[in-house]
């Protein structure tokens, strides 16, 4: 199962600005797995991999001390990495077109709730792997997913 991190460093842009990072097991779920395989339909940036906003993107929620941040993806960026939409019923609450392929959630402050950076950092290891080891020079690139496109 997914785990949500929610720190601040994560962006060297925004320092102290919290954000979103989700660790995901591509051995996991089929929405892990779906993660892990989008990882080739990115473009490179520095170190990082760019699903681009049109494909896909993190939608936040805060509700009783609890932020949700989950993965839209439309239905065609998914066919083309060969996995089936339809394995994913629910829908993007910004997109009804686009399917939620991983939702995942970590209890946070009303403070860190409202200065959370728009997006999700996505971060492939084993589901016991410390959130520094996968940031580390060692881990692989992560996936950089931003806040949902303007209606």
């Amino acid at each position: 199962m997914a785990r949500l991190h929610v720190r601040s460093g994560l962006d060297p842009d925004e320092p102290d600005t919290p954000a979103a990072a989700l660790v995901v097991d591509p051995e996991g779920t089929p929405g892990e797995q779906a993660l892990e395989r989008l990882g080739g339909h990115c473009y490179e940036g520095d170190e990082v991999l760019y699903l681009v906003q049109t494909d896909g993107w993190a939608e936040h929620s805060y509700d009783g001390g609890l932020l949700t941040v989950a993965v839209a993806v439309h239905p065609a960026v998914l066919e083309r990495a060969e996995i089936d939409p339809a394995s994913f019923p629910l829908r993007s609450a910004a997109d009804p077109t686009a399917v939620l392929v991983l939702r995942a959630e970590t209890a946070v402050t009303p403070d860190v709730a409202e200065r959370l950076a728009e997006g999700a950092a996505v971060l492939l290891g084993p589901p016991d792997a410390p959130l520094d080891d996968l940031l580390g020079p060692d881990g692989d690139w992560p996936i950089i997913l931003a806040g949902p496109p303007e209606p």
